[in-house]
Formats: C-alpha cells, sequence, structure tokens
C-alpha cells in the first residue's frame, strides 16, 4: 500500500485489473441464449468460452473485477459477449446490461460495440511518468488493436459508484433461428486520466455481471390512417388525403399502398415514407375511396389497415353558354354543364358580370334561365357558372347581350317620315302636315329636321307637362316648346307666366338673352326673362335627377345679335334677324357667333324657328301649332330703333311674328333640349304623345 501512496503523490493512480466472465441469456420456451467471455490483464484481448442457459428467464456466471494492483489512470480494457439466439425466425427484444456493485467515485466509462462476426481485439497499455509542477505524475497510455474493424459504438456512457444495474444498451433485437442467430458484443472500459486528483479512488472496486435481460414483448407494426380533407357539400370533399402514421420497433421497414373503391385492394405502389408517415391524395372519382397501406418490418412481420371512406370530387365543373336572345326587358340564356366526378347539382347567372349572381339547383346538363325586368336597349355582361354536388364552382363564362330597344330615339322616329320640301317663306304655312318633318342645316353643320304648319304628331308628354316637338337639332338632341299640363293649344295654360325681357331698354345690350355693358355678345349677366325661365325650371319636376338627366345643356340656344353695321351700345340699328326675317323672308338655322350660343337648361324659341314652322312677320297664322291665341316672347333680336327703343321678335296673340320693347310684359313659353340618346314611346299624338322611356 505504501508503494500505491507514492505513486498518487500529484495524480491519484490505482491498480485495474479486469477479470470478466459475461454470461447473458433469455429464456423462452422454444428459444434460448448462450454467452460467454474472459478479458484479463493490462489492455487485455477479448476471448470467447461457452456457457449453456436452459431455464426459463435469466441467469449469468461470471463477474468483474477491479482490484488494488499496479495500473494507473488511462488503463482502457476490452469485453466480448457472444449471444445466440434460437427459435422459430421469431424477434425477440432484450437489453444488455451490468449488474454490480462500484465503488470509484471517479465515473468509469465505457463503449459498446457490435458486430456478426468474432473479431480479435483488445487494447496494449504502457506506464507513464511526468513532473507536472514539480511533482512526479503516474498515468498509463493504451492503444488499441484492430479496434477500428468494431465500426461505430451503438452505446457509450458511464459506470457510477453505487450498487444496482446499469443499461449499456436497451431495446436490442434479435430474429431466432433454428439453427441458433449469433452476435457478438464488445464493451470497452476506461478508467480516465481526468488530470485531477483522484486520491479519493485508492482502494475501490467494481464487482458484478454483464449479462442480457429480457426487454418488452416485440410487437408487430402498428398503423393509424387519417383522413385531411377539405369538406365540400353533399357529404362530398373537394380535396381528400390519408395519412398513414407507422409505428415499429424497428428502423427499417417496407411501406405499400393502393387505392380502391371496392371492399380492398392489393397494396404493391411504394410508399415515400418520411418521419414515419406518409401521405396519399385521393383523385377525383364518381364512387367513393379508400386507402390500403401494408407495414413489412425487417423481420417480415406485417401489419394491414384501411382508412375511412371519402368520396372527393377535386376537379372544377365546366359551363358553357349554349344560346341567348333577347326581348324589350328580358333576357333568355340556355347553358350546358359538364362535370365527370359528383355531378352537376347547381347552376348561377348573373347580369352584371359576376359582381352577384342568383343560384338555382339543377342536375341535369342543360338549363335556361330568364332574365326579368331589364332596361330596353341596354347591352348586360351575362356571366353563368356550374357548380357540382361537392360545391366546387366553374370558371365563369361571360357573354354581352343586349336587349331590344324599349323605344326609340327621335333621330331614329324621325327618319321613318316624309321629308318634305319648302322652297320659300314668305306666305304663312297652315298644311296639315302628319308623318312630315322638313330639313335645313343649323350651326352644327347638320341636318336640322322640324316641324312646320299645322302636323298632329310632334306632341310629347314629359316631366308631367305636355310639349310641342320645335325640330330635332343636329346634334340629333330634339327641341320641345311648352304647352302646359294639358293638350288645349291656346289660352294661359301654354305659359308659365308674364316677364319683360328686360327691366331697361335703351341700349341694344338689353335684347341680349344674356348681357354685359359695353359688349354686343356679353354673356356677363342673365336676363330677366332667363332668371324667370330658371326659376320656373328650378320649382318644376325638370329639376329632379328623374328628368333633369334627360335635358342637354350642350344643345344650345342661339340670340342672334350680329348685325349688318357697326354696333354701338346706343346706336340705333337692326339686328341680323331684321334682314333675314323681315326683308328678305328667308330663316336660318345657322348661329353666326358663338357668344350668342347660351348652354342652359332651358330658353326661347327663335324667332327663324317660328318662321320654318309657318310663321310670317306681319302676317297672322292662327293654323298652324304655335298658335296659342296668347303674346309671348321669342329670344330673336329685332333692333333698337330711332327713339332709343330696344326690341325683340315676338308672337302677338299667338298667330302673328312681330316685335316688341323688351321692357313690355309678355307670356313666357320655356323651351328644352333632350339628349340625343332619350328613348321614346308613342305616336305623338295628343292622345298618345311621345313618351320618354325611364
Amino acid at each position: 500500500m505504501a508503494k500505491v501512496l507514492e505513486k498518487f503523490q500529484n495524480k491519484k493512480v490505482f491498480a485495474l485489473y479486469l477479470i470478466g466472465v459475461l454470461v447473458l441469456s433469455m429464456g423462452v420456451s422454444f428459444a434460448y441464449f448462450s454467452a460467454s467471455s474472459s478479458v484479463t490483464g493490462e489492455g487485455s484481448v477479448a476471448t470467447n468460452t461457452t456457457a449453456t442457459i436452459e431455464s426459463k428467464g435469466i441467469t449469468a456466471n461470471g463477474n468483474i473485477e477491479f482490484n488494488n494492483v499496479d495500473m494507473y489512470p488511462g488503463h482502457t480494457a476490452i469485453a466480448s459477449i457472444e449471444v445466440t439466439g434460437t427459435g422459430e425466425n421469431e424477434p425477440l427484444i432484450y437489453n444488455v446490461i451490468f449488474n454490480g456493485t462500484n465503488t470509484f467515485n471517479t465515473p468509469l466509462n465505457y463503449t459498446v460495440y457490435k458486430s456478426e462476426s468474432n473479431i480479435e481485439v483488445g487494447y496494449t497499455c504502457t506506464n507513464k511518468n511526468d513532473y507536472i509542477s514539480g511533482g512526479k505524475t503516474y498515468y498509463e497510455e493504451c492503444v488499441g488493436n484492430n479496434i477500428e474493424s468494431l465500426g461505430s459504438p451503438i452505446s457509450s456512457g458511464t459506470l457510477n459508484n453505487g450498487e444496482g444495474k446499469t443499461i449499456l444498451k436497451n431495446d436490442e433485437i434479435m430474429l431466432t433461428a433454428p439453427e441458433g442467430e449469433v452476435v457478438y458484443y464488445y464493451i470497452v472500459i476506461e478508467y480516465p486520466n481526468l488530470d485531477t486528483n483522484q486520491n479519493d479512488d485508492i482502494g475501490s472496486s467494481i464487482n458484478g455481471n454483464i449479462t442480457i435481460e429480457e426487454g418488452s414483448e416485440y410487437q408487430k407494426p402498428v398503423i393509424s390512417m387519417l383522413g385531411s380533407t377539405v369538406s365540400g357539400s353533399n357529404n362530398w370533399y373537394t380535396s381528400a388525403s390519408i395519412i398513414t402514421n407507422i409505428t415499429t420497433q424497428t428502423g427499417n421497414y417496407e411501406a405499400y399502398y393502393c387505392t380502391t373503391t371496392d371492399n380492398s385492394c392489393t397494396p404493391d405502389t411504394q410508399a415515400n415514407v418520411r418521419d414515419n408517415s406518409f401521405t396519399t391524395t385521393l383523385s377525383s372519382n364518381t364512387s367513393p375511396q379508400k386507402v390500403c397501406a401494408r407495414i413489412i418490418d425487417e423481420y417480415g412481420l406485417t401489419t394491414e389497415g384501411c382508412s375511412d371512406e371519402y368520396s372527393v370530387d377535386t376537379v372544377n365543373p365546366t359551363v358553357s353558354i349554349a344560346s341567348t336572345s333577347a326581348t324589350e326587358n328580358s333576357i333568355t340564356v340556355t347553358v350546358n354543364g359538364t362535370d365527370a366526378h359528383s355531378g352537376i347539382y347547381q347552376y348561377r347567372f348573373s347580369s352584371n358580370g359576376g359582381s352577384s349572381y342568383i343560384t338555382v339547383s339543377s342536375t341535369s346538363s342543360s338549363y335556361t334561365y330568364t332574365f326579368t325586368g331589364l332596361n330596353g336597349g341596354t347591352s348586360y355582361n351575362i356571366a353563368v357558372q356550374s357548380i357540382d354536388r361537392s360545391g366546387r364552382v366553374s370558371t365563369a363564362v361571360t357573354r354581352s347581350v343586349e336587349t331590344d330597344k324599349f323605344g326609340n330615339t327621335m333621330a331614329e322616329l324621325i327618319a321613318e317620315y316624309n321629308i318634305g320640301n319648302r322652297v320659300g317663306f314668305v306666305s304663312t304655312y297652315t298644311t296639315t302636315t302628319t308623318n312630315t318633318v322638313f330639313s335645313t342645316l343649323d350651326w352644327t353643320g347638320n341636318n336640322s329636321y322640324y316641324f312646320a304648319g299645322n302636323p298632329t304628331d310632334n306632341w310629347v308628354y314629359f316631366a308631367g307637362y305636355y310639349w310641342r316637338i320645335v325640330r330635332i337639332n343636329g346634334d340629333k338632341t330634339t327641341r320641345l316648346i311648352y304647352n302646359g299640363l294639358s293638350t288645349a293649344k291656346i289660352g294661359e295654360s301654354t305659359i308659365v307666366g308674364y316677364s319683360a325681357f328686360n327691366d331697361e331698354y335703351n341700349r341694344n345690350e338689353y335684347v341680349g338673352f344674356k348681357l354685359a355693358l359695353w359688349q354686343q355678345h356679353g354673356q356677363l349677366a342673365n336676363s330677366r326673362i332667363l332668371n324667370k325661365l330658371l326659376e320656373w325650371y328650378n320649382g318644376s319636376e325638370l329639376s329632379n335627377n328623374e328628368y333633369s338627366k334627360y335635358i342637354s345643356t350642350e344643345a344650345g340656344f342661339c340670340g342672334d345679335r350680329t348685325t349688318n353695321n357697326n354696333w354701338s351700345s346706343t346706336a340705333a340699328i337692326n339686328y341680323a334677324a331684321y334682314e333675314r326675317l323681315v326683308t328678305g323672308k328667308m330663316p336660318s338655322l345657322q348661329c353666326e357667333e358663338s357668344s350668342d350660343l347660351y348652354n342652359t337648361e332651358v330658353g326661347l324659341i327663335t324667332a327663324d324657328e317660328v318662321a320654318f314652322a309657318g310663321g310670317v312677320y306681319g302676317t297672322s297664322n292662327d293654323s298652324y301649332y304655335l298658335y296659342n291665341n296668347i303674346d309671348f316672347w321669342t329670344m330673336t333680336p329685332y333692333s333698337l330703333n330711332s327713339l332709343g327703343y330696344a326690341g325683340v321678335f315676338s308672337i302677338s296673340g299667338g298667330h302673328q311674328l312681330t316685335n316688341s320693347t323688351v321692357s313690355g310684359s309678355l307670356g313666357i313659353r320655356p323651351v328644352i333640349n333632350l339628349k340625343a340618346d332619350t328613348l321614346f314611346t308613342g305616336t305623338g299624338t295628343s292622345t298618345d304623345p311621345y313618351v320618354v322611356v325611364e
């Protein structure tokens, strides 16, 4: 002992001596294990001996002893054990264990290797000593002999101070065979050189057995199958995948699957397994489907399982538009739908391009639907879809369909009229001109079609009032003159009140529908009569959007203020219309000066339009459609006479074209223009007037 203590001057050193007889067994009624080995010496070589275990259970012979012999830290030894399994080709589970007593304070390292053959291996250890920090230190250097032939370790750990069992390698599996299946375990034990004070280990020992113990019962592979689905409708799924989870006691196995619409199938497609599971995606089918799986572990044990059934349709149906037809207020569309799996279940119809749909149920491959309550002459973006029983919706198919016009524009109506020819305007025109209009160019450069004489088909009912059509303007808007709340042709019911044209009369500017002092064509301020017209307009139904949306402010009203002579604010002068209507008897719908066009909602008839209608300056006409037996204004300038009175053309007694001083009070007979795309129904008579289609 004194010699040992001398060696622990700076580092604890003690003798390591290993004699191992490792006997392990697992006994069952039809199989046995037998193995033994012994290791001796400093850096021993593993050798095998034979021991036979015939009883059921685990017994073992042999022990491992560490005694106080002349061995130092760093010493390494190796032992081996041969395990033989005999049986009917069934796997058995066992643990390789150490069971004994260990009084070392320093944990002893162990490493376990496994081989299918017996390999000659060992360690050669050499005693060493060094001077460290002035003291002499003793240790061993050990070199393995053929250790690399053992391959990679299957387990490692430490044997710690205490008494009991240490599992060196658990859940080892061996497939028994009638002739015996053999495997070898090699256990390397090292007393580590920690370079720290290990004097407390002096006198320690380890005694016990390395053997095997029976493990749990080997289980066949276990399969659990779970459906991952997206629900559709009517017990159908729009997608379904079967997740097959696998539990085995061995990492090596083969997995196969098949899909079936019958009760069973043979799993013959190899699965792509990852993390002990694989996923099978079900394709579309007309019948319910399920997945069958088979797992074969490395010992040939087989487990099969089937999933639940799923009706799956992963493909959208299709739809096509077979035909469309339209009336003035309806569109009928016939569609064809197809679905190869769950089948057509519903159709969807939209008249606004898919912003909203109407859904109808039908399992037919063809369906006809009619949209009603539509506007005439309107283009609708028809969209259709089909829906299958799983709830999948087809891509929308669209088609633009226009309803028949519910009515016609006035330009279209006039196109059906006869075009009359007037060659002179010297005499009044009183002819009954039903179904006849006349044409002349207006300021747009296009033909304007006007009514003349005594037509019976130029009546319009709009915004609660009756009107007479004066003309279809060159821009295809419709010019109407007020007739009142009824079809009575004469009397105050045909006007909306009385007013002066302007309050002042002694300047040329006061002939203007709009005016600005010192300007021949100024539009700075409204005339008095324009303000009266606007006051009436804004107080009537015309100003409500229901009706104002049809009224054009772009067609314009012409108050021609051109002259043949130089103009001044106070100079006596005849305006161009005087020369046309009084002297030349040749009316015109031209407007020479753009500043004489007034883009207002409401205006007055022009003297030229009166002449085209059948009036003649200074001559009475009681037999044309403008006659109402009331004095009323036009908007056409007449003159500033030598007495300094500004005058505007007017209708005296409703039958004679004349002129009146602007400060006088005459009747107001409003004129409006309806937009070119306004649609009308009716025949234009007083009993069946043209009516705007709303």
